[in-house]
């Protein structure tokens, strides 16, 4: 980006004139060869994460570069001029931003009406509103802590997050610029001779006041297992700030060359280091981003180096400054790509793949900087920062109104699918009981209808999946109460995950039909168990373990009668080291613990795992779903902990309703007109229903002691 130095007149009380600043060179070579490092990272990491665990870290260097420029230009413009033109800042930012995020949206949505699978319409639609007015951070917060959500597949706009904390940032940083300002101007009134260093000195109180804040809250956080902490723009700011502070302590010098290239090459060092070594099981953001927040201070810091050590024969070649001129548009065209790719593949891409995915994403950010970007930029008609301003908010407007188009892509065939499940209404148990006998067919009685209708399958979860499901990653888990709580005949208690939490509405249905109170314990991601998960973020381990730990003491002192329970069969776990099925043990202490008190325990083994895509499946090729089933030996695979584990624990009884789901080949999607699935493991409510009678005959009838 080309930074201006302003060199209007002081704005402001008194006659005095404010020397200026010293000029800082307008191009940064070393910045545009960290876009280019930056965009890299994050095109790797999003093609093959395995090759790049750590590569999203790229997205906090474009933080603090983003910090460091506007800053600067903020700096320059208040301790010339005296104060700063919210109407010309927010109109640059415009100029800089809009066009090419608003092409991009729009190509994704033309591209969504024309192939998006109907299933995934309702979400990409959500997300591209979310995008267009960039609190897309927000809209994923929000996912996160949702866990059935957070589940869902990434859409084409789900990058756009780092985009909305940048354009947060822009809204609120310049005001804190004129809060220093106004300040500063207040201690011009009594000063002899007003000096720009005063409002530097106020600027930095103020940017090291919000970084800390940021820095200690997103520390916290990540620590915490809180999801939302890797979008919040809270936990995000002091990357921005870093930035900022920079802006305002360095100079630009000559002197120092071989202190400066070193300091350039550790810059760098460090954020490569951070990007291998870095995964998704990071705590993040957190002390680990201090990695690529300080490598790329370090790079900025060091300057155009020069002399024996110095990269700039690296830095300043034809193709890195290139990939740093376009990185803000192949940042934006790259994700759809990949994305798109894992639609229509549903692989793993091959070496030509990731080559085809390259060239066709630099391509289209040559395309739209070239045919874009830099048009706009250089055009005398968007240089009226009103223009520009109106223009920002009328384009926004019309492609939100384009974005409103995607739900018409299903309307129709919602409406008529809905009518075709309320057909299906109060015949659910009758209709899975003939398919059940004549082969597991999908349709019976003649009508090709389901229920749930498919793209509202999500919704199909059950009560106890919503506010008695607590988050993944948080340490808590709230009880939730059923059934007779007067006076009951006997207590019981569903524990474990989400699959528990689907389980829970058929056990309440005979809870209620025999007079029982039953408290429900849910935690997402979190089987109960005294082993800790093997396959999770620290976070989702730390907090099943937290969670898991309180549930223990909870079931000790509330002594139910009876203890039902299941999970998530595929899930992994450290074991002991002796263990020949890691995870045995830890299900049979937990097991164990309850009987040895008199407690009855119902092991309900976990239903088969769907297609990756079921829903897609099945959306698209609604008549013909018998094209969606798994075959069961897929379906069943990795199955072995719960046999080991009732080894250990002869006491629990073992509930198989496997012959519920699956023939001997196959485990269909739809079964009597009900859809068994609403994402590749969560069975439907509706479903789940369809086995309350074989619950009522596993269940003691008396399981009072």
């Amino acid at each position: 980006m080309t930074v201006t130095t302003s060199t209007a007149p002081v704005a402001g009380p008194g006659p005095q004139a404010v020397s200026s600043p010293p000029q800082t060179r307008k191009f940064r070579s070393e910045v545009q060869a960290l876009r280019a490092l930056a965009v890299l990272l994050v095109l790797v990491y999003h093609i093959d994460p395995e090759v790049l665990p750590g590569g999203y870290i790229g997205v906090d260097v474009f933080f603090v570069i983003s910090g460091f420029l506007i800053t600067g230009h903020l700096w320059r413009e208040a301790s010339t001029t005296g104060s700063v033109s919210l109407k010309k800042f927010w109109a640059a930012r415009a100029r800089r931003i809009l066009p090419a995020s608003i092409v991009t949206t729009v190509g994704v949505i033309v591209l969504a009406q024309l192939l998006l699978p109907r299933s995934l319409v309702e979400n990409w639609w959500h997300q591209a509103i979310a995008s267009i007015f960039y609190v897309e951070n927000w809209a994923l917060a929000n996912d996160a802590v949702d866990y059935q959500a957070a589940s869902n597949d990434p859409t084409a706009f789900q990058h756009f997050w780092s985009l909305g904390v940048e354009e947060q940032f822009y809204l609120v940083w310049p005001l804190l610029v004129l809060l220093a300002v106004v300040l500063w101007r207040r201690a011009r009134r009594v000063a002899t001779s007003p000096n720009p260093q005063v409002l530097r000195g106020l600027l930095l109180v103020v940017f090291c006041l919000v970084g800390l804040a940021s820095f200690v809250w997103g520390v916290q956080q990540s620590l915490a297992g809180d999801p939302v902490a890797y979008y919040s723009t809270f936990t995000r700011v002091w990357e921005l700030a870093a930035g900022g502070i920079l802006a305002l302590v360095i100079r630009d010098t000559a002197r120092w060359a071989p202190l400066r290239n070193t300091l350039a090459i550790f810059g760098v060092a460090i954020i490569v280091v951070a990007a291998c070594v870095l995964d998704d099981a990071t705590p993040f953001p957190g002390t680990a981003a201090l990695l690529p927040t300080l490598g790329a201070c370090a790079v900025i810091a060091a300057g155009r180096t020069s002399g024996a050590g110095s990269m700039r024969a690296i830095v300043e070649t034809w193709a890195v400054q290139r990939v740093g001129d376009i990185s803000y548009s192949l940042y934006l065209w790259h994700f759809p790509v990949v994305v798109y790719f894992g639609i229509y593949t549903g692989r793993d891409p091959g070496v030509t793949d990731v080559l085809a995915m390259l060239v066709v994403s630099v391509a289209l950010a040559v395309a739209s900087y070239t045919l874009v970007e830099q048009p706009v930029r250089r055009s005398q008609w968007f240089r009226a920062d009103g223009r520009m301003l109106v223009a920002a908010l009328v384009s926004m407007a019309l492609v939100a109104g384009l974005a409103a188009t995607l739900p018409l892509k299903i309307r129709a065939t919602n409406e008529q699918w809905d009518q075709n499940a309320s057909l299906i209404s109060g015949q659910e148990g009758e209709r899975v009981a003939e398919a059940l006998q004549t082969g597991f067919v999908p349709f019976v009685g003649g009508d090709t209808a389901m229920k749930p209708n498919p793209l509202k399958a999500d919704y199909d979860k059950g009560e106890t999946l919503g506010r008695c499901l607590g988050s993944a990653a948080g340490p808590a888990t709230e009880p939730c109460e059923y059934g007779e709580t007067e006076n009951p005949t006997a207590t019981i208690a569903v524990v474990g995950d989400s699959h528990a939490g689907v389980l829970a509405g058929p056990v309440i249905a005979v809870a209620k039909e025999r007079g029982w109170r039953v408290l429900t314990y849910l935690h997402g991601s979190c089987p109960f168990t005294a082993d800790r998960r093997a396959d999770g973020d620290n976070g989702l381990v730390e907090g099943c373990a937290e969670s898991n730990a309180r549930t223990r003491d909870e079931l000790r002192e509330l002594d139910p009668d009876l203890v039902v329970t299941t999970y998530l069969e595929r899930t992994k776990f450290e074991g002991l080291p002796e263990e020949k099925q890691p995870g045995a043990a830890g299900l049979a202490e937990v097991w164990n613990e309850l009987a040895d008190r008199g407690t009855r325990v119902v092991v309900v083994r976990d239903n088969p795992l769907a297609r990756s895509d079921v829903m897609e499946c099945v959306s698209d090729n609604y008549a013909t779903p018998e094209k969606c089933g798994k075959p069961r030996a897929e379906a069943f695979a990795g199955r072995d902990v719960v046999p080991a584990a009732a080894e250990l624990a002869p006491r629990a009884k073992i509930v198989d309703l496997s012959e519920r789901y699956c023939d001997d080949t196959v485990c269909p999607a739809v079964i009597g007109n009900v859809l068994v699935y609403r994402d590749d493991h969560h069975v439907t409510r509706t479903y789940m229903a369809q086995l309350t009678d074989d619950l009522r005959k596993a269940l003691p009838k008396q399981p009072a002691r």
